[in-house]
Order: C-alpha cells, then structure tokens, then sequence
C-alpha cells in the first residue's frame, strides 16, 4: 500500500533526524541516548524516545506518535475512517497528510 510505505519512511526518516540531533550534541548523556535508542526495537523504540528525550523532541515525538497510530489502523482495517465520526477520510486529505486522523468536518 502506497500510504503505508510513506508512513514507515517518514518514521525511519523522524528516527534519523533524532538520532542525528543527539550525534551533534555536546552533552555526554545524549550520546549515552544514541547507544540505548539504537538498542532498542522498534516496537519500543517510540516510548523510549518519549520517555528519555526533552522537550525540544516534542514536535518529533509527536509526528512519530501520529504516523505509528495510522500504521496501526492499517493493521487492523480501519486505515482512512475518522476517528471521530467513522466516516471516510478523502483520498485529497490522505495524500495531503498520510497520517490524517480526522475527516475534513470533524478536523475544523
């Protein structure tokens, strides 16, 4: 599925930009962080960063959270239904934002 790909490379790309964010820095326990995140699965990998990395990570964290919730919806077949009123999110919205939660109405 084509949506499915776009989410699981924008993840692998947020990942990337994380880990290349704690390589530049200075602070010893952020290189301690790269070390625990690149041993951790990916399954975990998420709660991890969300628990161990600061507020500056909050806009990265959160994208993450929002494309592991789509990729969940696709496993169990309600992948492009609002999640507030079960009605079909339109294909424009998807494109727009494979991650989209809400149809049109509901996201005003």
């Amino acid at each position: 599925m084509h949506h499915q790909k776009r989410l699981s490379d924008e993840i692998a790309q947020i990942k990337l930009n994380i880990l290349t964010m704690l390589s530049k820095s200075a602070y010893p326990t952020h290189q301690h962080l790269i070390q625990i995140l690149d041993n951790t699965a990916n399954t975990e990998w998420l709660d991890c960063a969300a628990e161990k990395l600061g507020p500056e990570y909050a806009f990265l964290i959160s994208r993450m959270t929002k494309l592991e919730a789509a990729l969940s919806q696709i496993e169990i077949g309600q992948y492009g239904y609002c999640c507030d009123c079960e009605e079909k999110i339109s294909a424009k919205s998807l494109e727009l934002d494979p991650a989209a939660q809400r149809c049109t109405k509901c996201a005003q």
